[in-house]
């Protein structure tokens, strides 16, 4: 009868050391969630059927395993032997429990798997790592894996035999892994799964271990002797050779028969066949055990050099990590949080200068300064650039004032006064646009400050720094917000302020001024000329004047003409009759509804699109409550009709024999006169001047208007160009000059100091785990140095 107490297996004590070391690493890897280092390691494998998990529970001496049909094993089981004087179990999971009773070791491994992989058959690469103390083990670690299956059952996945192939390779496919291949000898060992897999990642057969379960099995009269002893040409050869074992059936299971009762069993089997009589001492779980300890420990011996330079680069990671994170020296402190002020104002700076760094998107989005710029010039100057003084002024006002400006007795020539009262009164139209292009660039500086905090890792340790920094950002843009607004305020006022007539750009300049009246009193002789038909055809379903509000940031209410087409699209023009729309909406798929209460205007409505790709709201308002009504309505149903297929040829051809007329107010229809002659103003305003007014009436008015145009583009020139350089000094300038000296003067105490400087829970968290591995790597190299020269 054999020795079972397997403690004196191996003999030299310095050696047994190194498994409990390889096992500490594989801890701390695990709890870092993942294995920067091929650790050596055994890998159990087998098919379902192949007494796989009664072999683990013999090595162990204990049943611990779930059991069950189908898969049992969805997770692999780290199992990690100590050789102990007292009995129990631990769960990495639960560090701080010790488990006695190993049917409870049982049911935490069932309820950890449904955890993590849940109630049904999916398997996940998330490891179980288990210790087991006993005196009746060898330092061992094992690593359990699900039985290999090609065919699904019951709710099993219909890749199951896939995803399981992929975990077990996964493991076994590493060097250092060395294999343990599980077949039942009443099965063919050529169709063996577990040998299978061996060889494809192991096609010598250098770390593989044969393992034969169920001999006793076998049918009367043979054996597997030869296997074991080399004899057998026709198995497949590994160089560490087979070993065979008796487990428990499932008989034995079902009568609960201990396992040093099937220990017993085992060795009174093997040393009574005739088969194995003389080989016995190298069959049976203790011979197994045995080997498998002793191999794990020749191949971490063999690997060592490689091991020891692996851990050293993983320790130097380790070192920079927390170098980077830093330790918590108080001395070090207000260097620390001046040295991450100081690269934070730069990046800002930088970013604002368009000095991106090399890790910044450069092609996917603007950034920084660029963005900014586009506020200037994609958002403020077309708001400015769409203001028409004219939008609201027509020739019955413009003569009014004219007389009313000639007092008693008339005048022969148009007075200063009109078209001085005209421009100061539309300047002021300037000032809402400028003042909101100052929110937007404010808001932006908030958003890119926001945005470098959240993107430089020093400051992501220091979340009071990076609080502070937010803060003195928002404290400074206040505190300058004001002088920026009062000073746009005056740009305007000074606008307003003197109307320089003698601007060389103004066609009412004296040296322009001759030529360009000739040229009015030429075109008025004439007659306005005919704008071109608009509404003839079918295309249009609807269109009329609005007041509108949106489709960008700058928020004005503007007098638009809109128009509503078959084609899906709603267009929207600065006059009625203009050539080219200011804008157009594609509404398949959009929002129509009332918004009087939304906004607090009477007869209005809005349009979005349901989904936000378009991410713009338009809001309108209409004349009377019919109107608004009719849009609401056709609108809603155009919404939700597909696309217009394109027209047919039919469709063109009356679109274009549409094109030479236009309708006269009795239906009839008309020729029309080619249009010769330059239009100089839009059809609205020529249609008011030569239908109301007389030859004197005519030209002072298109004059009036002319001279409005001209100079009016001159003070939107000016109020564009001035506007952006005052905010750009005011608050852009001042925010990057005053930034740096307000955060320094932020330490201005010790308490301050260690207020900013408190790192991030997660930061120390973090911290106090690489200590923790650096401790567990200084450890396991100064084991592993000294013994390197240590030899079986």
């Amino acid at each position: 009868h054999r020795n079972s107490n397997m403690g004196d297996a191996v003999d030299n004590e310095e050696i047994k050391r190194l498994i409990p070391i390889v096992n500490k690493l594989q801890d701390a890897f695990a709890t870092m969630g993942s294995t920067p280092i091929d650790l050596p390691q055994i890998a159990v494998v087998g098919g379902q059927s192949s007494g796989k998990s009664s072999v683990l529970e013999n090595i162990v001496g204990k049943s611990f395993l779930p059991r069950g049909s189908g898969i049992v094993t969805r997770r692999p089981l780290v199992l990690q032997l100590y050789n102990s004087q007292e009995e129990y179990g631990e769960f990495l999971h639960h560090p701080n429990k010790k488990w006695y009773d190993f049917e409870e070791i049982c049911q935490e491994i069932e309820r950890d798997t449904d955890r993590v992989c849940g109630s049904n058959k999916n398997l996940k690469n998330q490891p179980i790592n288990l210790r087991v103390y006993s005196p009746d083990v060898l330092n061992l670690t094992l690593i359990d894996l699900p039985g290999a299956t090609k065919v699904a059952v019951g709710d099993q996945p219909s890749d199951i035999g896939k995803q399981i192939e992929s975990m077990i390779k996964f493991y076994v496919s590493k060097p250092n892994c060395l294999i343990l291949a599980v077949t039942a000898a009443n099965t063919d060992l050529a169709n063996s799964d577990a040998i299978a897999i061996a060889k494809e990642v192991d096609p010598k057969g250098e770390r593989t271990l044969g393992v034969m379960t169920k001999l006793d099995l076998m049918d009367r009269g043979t054996d597997a002797r030869g296997i074991f002893t080399g004899e057998s040409q026709d198995v497949p050869l590994l160089k560490m050779g087979y070993i065979g074992v008796v487990n428990r059936s499932q008989a034995d299971i079902n009568e609960r028969k201990t396992i040093q009762g099937a220990r017993d069993a085992e060795n009174a089997f093997f040393e009574g066949h005739p088969g194995y009589a003389d080989i016995a001492d190298r069959l049976g779980t203790a011979y197994l055990v045995k080997k498998c300890s002793n191999m794990l420990l020749k191949h971490i011996q063999r690997v060592m050099p490689e091991l020891t330079a692996d851990l050293n680069k993983l320790t130097a990671s380790k070192r920079k990590e927390l170098a980077d994170i830093g330790e918590e020296d108080p001395r070090r402190t207000r260097m620390d949080i001046t040295e991450v002020i100081l690269s934070f104002s730069d990046q800002f700076k930088n970013s604002i200068d368009g000095k991106l760094g090399e890790n910044q998107d450069l092609v996917t989005e603007l950034t920084g300064g660029a963005r900014i710029e586009g506020i200037f010039n994609d958002v403020y100057a077309p708001a400015i650039s769409e203001i028409d003084i004219l939008e609201q002024l027509g020739a019955d006002e413009v003569q009014t004032l004219i007389r009313n400006v000639s007092g008693l007795g008339g005048s022969l020539f148009i007075p200063n006064a009109a078209f001085i009262a005209l421009v100061e009164s539309n300047i002021g139209r300037l000032l809402d646009p400028s003042l909101q292009c100052v929110q937007l660039v404010y808001s932006e500086l908030l958003n890119i400050v926001s945005d470098l905090s959240s993107s430089i890792p020093a400051i992501d340790k220091y979340p009071a720094l990076k609080t502070s920094i937010i803060e003195a950002t928002n404290t400074i843009l206040r505190e300058q917000y004001m002088p920026t607004a009062d000073h746009v305020k005056t740009v305007v006022s000074m606008e307003e302020a003197r109307v320089n007539m003698h601007h060389p750009d103004f066609i009412g300049h004296r040296e322009n001024f001759g030529k360009f009246t000739q040229e009015v009193e030429e075109q008025c002789a004439i007659g306005p000329p005919p704008p071109p038909p608009r509404t003839g055809n079918k295309a249009v379903i609807l269109e009329g004047w609005v007041s509108k509000k949106g489709g960008g940031s700058i928020v004005l209410w503007q007098k638009r003409y809109i128009m509503l087409k078959k084609d899906g699209i709603l267009s929207y023009y600065k006059m009625e009759g203009d050539q080219e729309p200011l804008g157009d909406i594609v509404i398949g798929g959009c929002i129509v509804e009332r918004a009087d209460a939304l906004i607090g205007k009477r007869y209005a409505f809005q349009l979005y699109h349901r989904t936000n790709d378009i991410g713009k709201t338009f809001f309108f308002t209409c004349e009377s409550e019919q109107e608004a009504n009719d849009w609401v309505s056709i609108l809603k149903e155009e919404c939700a009709k597909p696309p217009m297929e394109p027209e047919t040829e039919e469709d063109l051809l009356a679109s274009a024999a549409m094109g030479g007329r236009r309708g006269s107010q009795d239906g009839d229809e008309e020729e029309v006169v080619p249009d010769t002659r330059k239009r100089g103003l839009t059809e609205r305003i020529h249609e008011s001047i030569h239908q109301e007014l007389g030859m004197r009436e005519k030209i002072e008015c298109e004059i009036l208007f002319r001279l409005l145009i001209s100079y009016f583009e001159i003070v939107k020139k000016n109020v564009s160009d001035m506007i952006p350089k005052a905010i750009s000094y005011l608050l852009i300038d001042k925010l990057k000059v005053k930034l740096t000296s307000y955060l320094i003067n932020e330490l201005d105490s010790e308490a301050k100091i260690k207020q900013l400087s408190a790192v991030a829970p997660e930061i120390a968290e973090k911290r106090v785990k690489l200590k923790k591995t650096l401790g567990l790597l200084d450890d396991s190299m100064q084991i592993l140095q000294d013994l390197s020269h240590t030899s079986f």
